[in-house]
């Protein structure tokens, strides 16, 4: 599933969703405070591509990182779009 991190709609003190580009801020907050690798090059791709195509791994790592730095109002948009790509069940190939 791909996510656009420029376009993440926030919900406003009146209930109004409103966009509002999260890329930047959230690439360079997981830049800044990781030590892996893979973590570094999705950190690159969020600031610089802006719409990343999210794996359960990925999916995984960004809510760590939203649920750790930001504030209620940008979980509140962006941890139940992650919650869906991490418990997506992939049908068996057969």
């Amino acid at each position: 599933m791909k996510i656009d991190f420029s376009k993440i709609q926030i919900k406003d003190i009146e209930g109004k969703m409103n966009p509002r580009d999260m890329s930047k801020e959230l690439g360079n907050i997981i830049f800044q405070n990781t030590n892996d690798i893979g973590e570094l090059d999705l950190a690159r791709d969020i600031y610089h591509k802006k719409e990343v195509d999210m794996d359960k791994a990925k999916a995984e790592i960004v809510k760590r990182y939203v649920e750790q730095y930001f504030l209620a109002f940008v979980k509140e948009a962006i941890l139940p779009v992650l919650d869906i790509i991490i418990k997506e069940v992939k049908p068996n190939k057969k």
